[in-house]
């Protein structure tokens, strides 16, 4: 609670209590005695004088404010942990369905690692290519518009098995190294589920079936963060 300061009516009235105080004195009060009654006085009749350093010590600075984003609200990207993605699309060179499997577990929301299986099935091709791939996300574009949408581009290393039933019985199937790369994209429906598409070029060194190269592109997939 604050306390006004004395106004001149109080200061005039205790000096005047004083000043007949002193007047006894002479009867036989020491200067302590007055002394003391003096203070006694003013600090029954000002009460809130000792007080007077709390003036202004109380102040509301207001509610304090996390800056924090509370989980769903807005793009945030993956959660560390693991996730399942799966997806369908095609293979080019040689041609078949596609069918891919993925395990990343998410260290941040920047990078994550894991086992990718890819499936080409075809009358003709068939493609096994397990990998193991590291992948760099992009969790927040700039702009409101775009908080949802994260690009990402991975790299991998493992191998490829490759059946050619149009080949010869000597060379119809056999298995090499693979290099992989690729990119992607992914729209996030809530905190644990995301839709997305992406892109993988795939490299063997060492020429496997007559192969060097196919490309694949899941043309659609689904993402569950767990």
């Amino acid at each position: 609670m604050l306390h006004s300061p004395p106004d001149s009516i109080t200061v005039l009235f205790l000096a005047t209590r004083c000043s007949r105080l002193g007047a006894e004195i002479r009867s036989g009060f020491s200067a302590a005695a007055l002394a003391g009654l003096c203070a006694a006085m003013l600090s029954s009749t000002l009460p809130g004088a000792s007080q007077a350093q709390d003036w202004g010590g109380e102040l509301d600075h207001g509610p304090s404010y996390s800056t924090n984003a509370q989980a769903g609200q807005g793009g945030s990207g993956s959660p560390p942990g693991w996730s399942l993605r799966g997806g369908i699309g095609f293979t080019a060179d040689p041609t078949s369905f596609l069918l891919n499997f993925e395990a990343p577990y998410a260290f941040d929301r920047w990078v994550s690692a894991g086992p990718m299986l890819q499936l080409g099935l075809d009358d003709d091709h068939t493609i096994v290519a397990p990998t193991l791939n590291v992948s760099v996300t992009i969790p927040d574009l700039p702009g409101e518009d775009f908080d949802r949408l994260h690009p990402y581009g991975m790299i991998g290393i493992g191998f490829a098995y490759i059946e050619n039933d149009n080949r010869g019985r000597s060379g119809k199937d056999d298995t090499g190294f693979l290099i992989n790369f690729g990119f992607g994209l992914e729209f996030e429906v809530s905190e644990n589920l995301f839709i997305g598409s992406q892109m993988m070029f795939n490299f063997l060194p060492v020429k496997t079936v007559g192969e060097h190269f196919f490309f694949s592109w899941q043309v659609g997939g689904v993402r569950i963060a767990f």
